[in-house]
């Protein structure tokens, strides 16, 4: 393919879109499954209200859910941004990066929610139903799920021509472990 200074345009060199690296994806899968696991756990806990969670899980829960919500300084993420696998100028990719942009920031703020509902538990008899809780939780975990969900399809939808074969397969299998089970049990 010719260059475009080599063929007499004077604009700015497009950068070719680089290939997606087989560690990005495993990186996503793996951060999937470690949320999909605090999803199961979460989904437990619903089931056995209205009797709370024991104080180390419920602590747990809610170191979890604040890690959600308060990026780690200087670190860099542990993958690439979604949006650096997409043309800004399709109006596809455009739609299905503002969907993804609202569910993070949906989830992000119902794992505050859940997590300020968690710490105050044990005297919330008074103020917040084992309903509520159950209601609160629920919300969190089957939105999350979607989540993933759609992060990985918007992968293979925007991306999927730079992606591997290796890579290809882990998002498929991915989306095949949670829509087979939805609630395995952690590993």
């Amino acid at each position: 393919m010719e260059s475009p200074r080599a063929s007499g345009h004077d604009g700015p060199v497009p950068q070719p879109w680089h290939a997606i690296q087989d560690i990005d994806i495993v990186r996503i899968v793996a951060d999937h499954r470690c949320l999909a696991n605090l999803c199961n756990l979460l989904e437990r806990c619903a089931d056995e209200l209205p009797r709370l969670p024991p104080e180390p899980t419920a602590a747990r829960l809610c170191e979890a859910l604040t890690a959600l919500t308060e990026p780690v300084e200087n670190e860099c993420p542990a993958y690439p941004a979604l949006t650096e696998i997409y043309d800004p100028g399709d109006p596809f990719a455009a739609a299905l990066m503002e969907e993804l942009r609202i569910r993070y920031a949906t989830d992000a703020m119902h794992a505050q929610d859940l997590a300020d509902a968690l710490r105050a538990a044990p005297g919330m008899a008074d103020r917040i139903s084992a309903d509520t809780l159950g209601y609160m939780m629920r919300c969190f975990f089957n939105a999350c799920r979607q989540a993933m969900d759609c992060e990985e399809l918007a992968i293979l939808a925007l991306a999927g021509h730079r992606l591997t074969r290796a890579a290809r397969q882990a998002l498929l299998d991915s989306l095949r472990f949670r829509a087979a089970d939805p609630r395995p049990c952690p590993a």
